[in-house]
């Protein structure tokens, strides 16, 4: 894949991917988005692991040509609608003589952080810093360089049963990669879809897919909270199909086409579709724009009705829509602003060839990783100006039964940042 960084998002109707690269400024670059059809994913669950791997190929593929080269390595957002947040505190001795916090004392907390009892179907699959403390002062978002006796990380746990887990991990597997990491997905789209000023003020982050919502919001620079309805942009699609005696296929094409505003139709609008057997049938879009109204409206007042139990709802100042379901209908800010009663918008990214919704996640994969590898490479250039006899290594974070992995690397001016530290394996929770 040499310095191109991929991130793949695994929906329930699609694959979406996206690659990008930092630059020799150390700025990301989005190369280009993709997404391919899937139907092997159910509320994001894989059911079927072989479709979900050729559609996940047939993605890749599309990418592939984009950069003009074979990928091998991805990291993957893993879907908020199957996970739970599970609140944790690690707390470890700062090791150094100088009593310096360093690269090594935040792989230590974080370790510490994972320790706690879990259900037996149930794995870690990653960590979210809230806060860390140094000597009993909080609210610090990256103690590495500050000077102190005992860190603290306020944390919270990425959760889900080990199951799904796996065969998602399978699924992946089968399409020939080797997943070099993985984000939660609300953590991704946050990257791609909010600001600084959302992440502090109080915002809701929802991605509407084809079956589920999922519903975070985002407090004080921190997720505060989680959920998700049952309801997506099928839904609609079978009313559709039901109610207008049409094909799926019919239906999400009129679904996409008339969305909210029906292009201004009026009452007495029709239009002549092919049926079955050659037969025509006449479409009232007065009527299709009441199917879709109805069930947005429906979908709009069960997200309401969660941000309002989640205890946050005075706290919010707006609300971000991503992903695909009824984010690329028409008027749907305004008609989201009316039902739901305050700021209401869809999200546009600002990388071209990937300025859609859908691409939030896969983007977002690719921001946070890259931030990641950024802070790696600053972390490593601190360490090497102070001791500049010791020898050039870079780390990443590995779980407690595994040695941290450790990988030489040259030195040269003429590299690029993501050639100086590419290769090697991170954690990125």
């Amino acid at each position: 894949m040499g310095e191109y960084i991929v991130g793949i998002d695994i929906g329930s109707s699609k694959i979406s991917a996206a690659a990008g690269k930092l630059d020799k400024s150390g700025n990301l670059q989005i190369i280009g988005a993709a997404s391919e059809r899937c139907s092997g994913v159910k509320k994001g669950i894989v059911v079927d692991i072989d479709n979900t791997s050729e559609s996940t190929k047939r993605c890749l593929r599309q990418i592939e040509s984009m950069l003009d080269c074979q990928i091998k390595d991805a990291y993957i957002s893993f879907p908020g609608v199957i996970s739970e947040l599970v609140l944790s505190k690690g707390v470890v001795a700062i090791s150094s003589e100088d009593r310096e916090i360093r690269e090594n004392d935040i792989n230590r907390v974080i370790r510490s952080a994972k320790i706690m009892t879990i259900p037996a179907n149930m794995e870690i699959v990653g960590v979210i810093p809230n806060q860390y403390i140094v000597d009993g002062t909080e609210s610090i978002k990256d103690p590495i360089g500050m000077s102190g006796i005992r860190l603290e990380l306020d944390a919270q746990l990425v959760t889900a049963q080990s199951t799904l887990m796996s065969n998602l991990m399978k699924s992946l597997n089968n399409a020939g990669l080797n997943v070099k990491g993985i984000v939660f997905q609300p953590i991704a789209e946050s990257k791609a879809a909010l600001k600084k000023e959302d992440m502090e003020m109080g915002t809701v982050l929802v991605d509407i897919g084809a079956e589920t919502a999922n519903i975070s919001i985002f407090k004080g620079g921190n997720i505060v909270f989680n959920d998700h309805v049952n309801l997506g942009g099928n839904i609609i699609t079978n009313d559709i199909a039901v109610c207008l005696k049409i094909s799926n296929t019919q239906a999400e094409n009129l679904k996409l086409k008339y969305g909210i505003k029906g292009h201004d139709i009026n009452n007495n609008t029709t239009i002549q579709l092919k049926a079955d057997f050659n037969n025509e049938i006449s479409i009232d879009l007065n009527m299709l724009k009441q199917i879709i109204e109805a069930r947005i409206e429906e979908m709009l007042m069960l997200i309401n009705k969660k941000i309002r139990n989640s205890g946050k709802y005075n706290e919010i100042a707006g609300i971000v829509i991503v992903g695909g379901g009824i984010s690329l209908f028409e008027g749907i800010e305004e008609y989201g602003k009316k039902i739901l009663e305050m700021p209401f918008r869809i999200a546009r990214l600002n990388y071209p060839g990937a300025t859609s919704p859908i691409y939030a996640s896969a983007v977002g994969t690719v921001m946070d990783v890259a931030e990641s590898l950024k802070a790696k490479a600053s972390a490593i250039s601190s360490d090497s100006i102070k001791s500049k006899n010791a020898p050039k290594r870079i780390f990443g974070i590995k779980d407690d039964e595994e040695d941290d992995i450790f990988e030489d690397y040259e030195d040269k001016e003429d590299k690029s940042l993501i050639s100086r530290i590419k290769d090697f394996f991170t954690e990125f929770f």
